[in-house]
């Protein structure tokens, strides 16, 4: 089939219409995307008789550092979900000579869950807190009994 000139053109000014009502911000909720909560990830020690951890987070994008928490206290951090919803966070955690590894945040898992994912580490694995809920907590990913990673 051949298209004409003029009918080029009006194929070409139909599409470029339809791609600036996409594009342009909407009043009516019909054309609105619903906008997710930014997740915030809290991961607490409670480790017991009084051991500090170290943990080291990261994402296939973004690298959290090492980070020394003593006794009860508390690393966090806020991201953006990406567009296909995969996005993963992953630590290790070490105390003494033992090193764990356990993904923290699954887009996959914990989107709909919790938009404040708040876990605490313990030995036998960690806990993701619900207020007023009972812990849910999960094993490991791995277990290695290696040097200490930060010596």
């Amino acid at each position: 089939m051949i298209i004409g000139k003029g009918e080029a053109m009006y194929v070409t000014v139909k599409s470029f219409f339809l791609l600036w009502l996409l594009v342009q911000p909407s009043t009516s909720h019909a054309f609105s995307i619903p906008k997710l909560p930014q997740p915030t990830v809290i991961v607490g020690n409670e480790l017991q008789e009084g051991r500090d951890l170290f943990l080291h987070c990261e994402s296939a994008d973004y690298d959290l550092g090492v980070q020394h928490l003593h006794p009860h206290g508390t690393f966090s951090w806020s991201f953006k979900l990406n567009f296909f919803g995969t996005t993963l966070y992953h630590c290790s955690f070490q105390w003494d000579f033992v090193l764990h590894r356990f993904d923290i945040y699954k887009a996959n898992r914990d989107a709909a869950r919790c938009s404040l994912c708040s876990w605490v580490v313990r030995e036998d694995g960690p806990c993701l807190i619900f207020a007023g809920e009972k812990d849910q907590c999960s094993p490991w990913n791995s277990l290695e009994e290696r040097p200490n990673f930060l010596s």
